[in-house]
């Protein structure tokens, strides 16, 4: 079980949308038994996403905190802006990072995220 409350690993990424008001984005997901979920990154500051594929499959995602250890050095090799990695150290936003096995990866800068 993950922080997710369930295994995102194997899931598919079958669409993603972007909500102006409130400022979120929206992956929906194929879990590996078939059910569906939303994936919802709240308080977006912005994200930077790989070409969406054919297939497009979820290694894991990883929650980057001002807290966590190494989570400077994941900004800077992600060469995020200055602006978001500053609201990330100073605990204003996270950095989650999608680690694809196939296709859609990336990260996005929001507040918080969950599934439902």
């Amino acid at each position: 079980m993950s922080a997710w409350g369930s295994s995102l690993h194997d899931a598919e990424i079958v669409a993603v949308e972007s909500h102006r008001e409130p400022r979120a984005l929206s992956l929906r997901l194929r879990m590996h038994d078939s059910a569906s979920a939303v994936m919802w990154f709240t308080d977006v500051v912005g994200w930077e996403l790989s070409p969406f594929r054919e297939q497009n499959v979820l290694f894991d995602v990883h929650a980057w905190s001002a807290s966590d250890v190494g989570t400077k050095e994941r900004c800077e090799e992600f060469e995020l802006p200055q602006v978001w990695a500053e609201a990330i150290l100073h605990g204003a936003s996270n950095l989650y990072e999608l680690d694809a096995s196939v296709g859609l990866g990336g990260y996005v800068v929001a507040g918080n995220a969950e599934v439902r």
